[in-house]
């Protein structure tokens, strides 16, 4: 009994200190409850501003994004609309390169073809060329045996002498100049026409065997 008594005694003088420290460590929790508290109040408006306006940046580049996207498809689209009509295009014109080969492959083909056709029907018209150049040269030479003067069997020496005279006289003269006698002589035979024609000769001549070729020339003085 007196250890009971004893224990009781030592624990019921321990407890009012125990929860006499107790309470003061509650206490300043509280304190610190009520400042935090305190703070909450003083800051939780601008923190809730600044996190709605992080909200709504958000929003705006969400938004940008999606507008980027859109355009980014269209513009890929619109790039594969044009891609489209240059290959079109591309295509349109090789054809009709190939269209203006063809054309004139064919075109080129006719015309050589039209021309073999004129060359036969060419051939068939002249079928004996050299039959035909042949009879054209032996025609040319009989025309030149025809056109050869043929050589007198007999003549006068003397008339042959006189002709060769005559012939040679008029070159003689043109190239050298006539005297002036030889041109008052020749001016009475050419105004001494009788009637009727009939040539008058001037006198002191002498007969035809005496060299007078009757063109007032003397084949024997020269004159």
């Amino acid at each position: 009994m007196d250890l009971w008594k004893r224990w009781a005694e030592q624990h019921k003088c321990k407890n009012p200190r125990y929860i006499q420290e107790n309470y003061s460590k509650i206490r300043d929790v509280e304190k610190e409850l009520e400042s935090l508290t305190l703070e909450m109040k003083l800051t939780a408006g601008p923190k809730k501003a600044a996190l709605e306006h992080l909200r709504k940046k958000i929003e705006i580049s969400t938004e940008k994004i999606r507008l980027a996207k859109v355009k980014e498809e269209q513009a890929k689209k619109a790039w594969e609309v044009a891609a489209q009509v240059v290959k079109d295009e591309e295509d349109a014109k090789q054809k009709l390169c190939d269209d203006l080969n063809h054309l004139v492959q064919e075109s080129a083909a006719s015309q050589y073809a039209r021309l073999e056709e004129l060359k036969k029907r060419l051939e068939s018209l002249n079928p004996s060329r050299d039959s035909v150049s042949a009879s054209g040269v032996y025609t040319a030479q009989h025309a030149t045996l025809n056109s050869v003067p043929q050589q007198p069997t007999a003549q006068n020496p003397a008339d042959v002498s006189g002709h060769q005279n005559i012939a040679t006289e008029p070159a003689s003269m043109q190239q050298r100049p006539i005297p002036a006698e030889a041109g008052k002589k020749r001016r009475p035979s050419n105004l001494g026409r009788g009637r009727g024609g009939v040539m008058i000769l001037p006198k002191g001549r002498g007969s035809s065997g005496s060299g007078w070729t009757g063109a007032g020339f003397d084949v024997d003085s020269g004159t």
